[in-house]
Parts: structure tokens; C-alpha cells; sequence
């Protein structure tokens, strides 16, 4: 019996538990903001590839307020006690109680905190040999602080022999393509992490979770009993 046994338990258990709220199961204003954001994002650029005009940024816009939108009435407190009561508590019990289940199985007590830390650590330990691309980071940050200002010097000539109504087309240009590519980055970072990080988030989950048994479960557990 190894750690890495106990680590793919805790794994297959995680399969078993949805962490992601369906679609047809979100509340009403959530729904409709997932469709305004989608559609403005695809409708703006459809537009700026065929035509630049002041219309095609109306889309954007549409977004981005239907955006601060959402995040006031999200943050309303029947809003987040409808998603605690129906969503986010029902999946922490669900997950806690795996976890339990997991360590019982490996005969791991959880009144132990002692051995909870040692579980703690050891993931900490197994996490580093994960992250694969620790040893570029150095090497592509060398890379970047060459090729800023190669880009900085060439905008610089363009901005030299350019007039200034087209700067302008090329500023908003320019502005539109980092947001568009902002929120690329933002919808495509989780499915990438997964995917070059596949163990490596797992260990950052299995530590949290450790913690809150420790935080929780345990001193419930424990004084229960006393």
C-alpha cells in the first residue's frame, strides 16, 4: 500500500462526482447571460473579420454590460442562497463524504492530525515532480523580455508612418484583438491546465480537502464522540 494507491482511489472518486452545475439546471439569469456572452462574442467577431465599423463593437459592449449585470444580481442574497441550498452544499457533502470514504478504505483516521499532515506533505512532494513545465518557465521568460521590445519598436515605426485616423482604426484594432484574445485565454485556460497539469490540480484539490477535514469533519466527528 502506497500513497499514489490511495492518490487514484481518491481520483476515481472524484469521477464520480459532478463538479459543474448542467446547463438546463442554472437558474434563469444565468442562462440568459451564457447566451447574451457567447452571442455577442461570436456575432462581434463574425463583424470585425468581414467589416470594422462602430457596429462591431455594439456586440462587445452587449457583453461586457450584460456581464456587470450578472455579477449584481449574482451577487444578490436570495441568488446565492437558491446556489448554497440547491448546488454548492449538496456537492460538498457529496465530495466530503467521498473523501471520508477514501481514507476508511486505507485506514486513515481522521481525528489523526498527524496523519492528515503527512498526507499533506507527501502530495505537496508527489506535486512537484508534476508540473512538467517548470524547467521553460525561465527560458520563455528570457524569450519574452526579448521579443516586448522588438513589438514595441516595430508599433513605434508603424505609429511613425501611420496618420493618425489610422492610428486610430489600428488602436481600436489592436484593443478589440486583446479582449477577443482575453477571453479566449479565460474560457480555454481551465481545459489546458487539465490537460499539460492532469495530476498536478489534483494534488492542489487533495490538499484542500485534507484541510477541511481537518477544519470540519474531524473536530465534528470528535466531539460527537465525547
Amino acid at each position: 500500500m502506497r500513497f499514489c494507491d490511495l492518490f487514484i482511489s481518491y481520483k476515481i472518486g472524484l469521477k464520480g462526482i459532478k463538479s459543474t452545475i448542467p446547463f438546463t439546471k442554472l437558474p434563469l439569469y444565468r442562462k440568459i447571460f451564457v447566451i447574451i456572452f457567447f452571442a455577442s462574442a461570436i456575432v462581434s467577431g463574425i463583424l470585425l473579420l468581414f467589416k470594422l465599423t462602430l457596429a462591431s463593437y455594439i456586440p462587445i459592449a452587449l457583453g461586457a454590460l450584460s456581464f456587470i449585470i450578472f455579477i449584481i444580481i449574482d451577487s444578490l442574497k436570495s441568488n446565492l442562497e437558491v446556489m448554497l441550498d440547491e448546488h454548492y452544499t449538496p456537492y460538498s457533502e457529496s465530495r466530503m463524504k467521498m473523501v471520508i470514504e477514501v481514507l476508511t478504505k486505507y485506514k486513515i483516521d481522521i481525528h489523526n492530525f498527524e496523519a492528515l499532515d503527512m498526507l499533506i506533505d507527501e502530495a505537496k512532494h508527489a506535486q512537484i515532480h508534476c508540473d512538467y513545465l517548470a524547467p521553460l518557465k525561465k527560458p520563455l521568460k528570457t524569450l519574452g523580455a526579448i521579443i516586448i521590445p522588438i513589438i514595441a519598436f516595430v508599433a513605434q515605426k508603424i505609429g511613425d508612418a501611420a496618420t493618425q485616423d489610422e492610428m486610430i482604426i489600428m488602436a481600436a484594432q489592436a484593443i478589440t484583438l486583446v479582449l477577443l484574445v482575453f477571453s479566449l485565454i479565460f474560457l480555454l485556460t481551465p481545459t489546458i491546465k487539465e490537460l499539460l497539469y492532469i495530476d498536478y490540480n489534483k494534488y492542489n484539490e487533495f490538499i484542500y480537502d485534507m484541510r477541511q477535514i481537518k477544519l470540519f469533519y474531524a473536530k465534528e466527528d470528535s466531539s460527537s464522540s465525547n
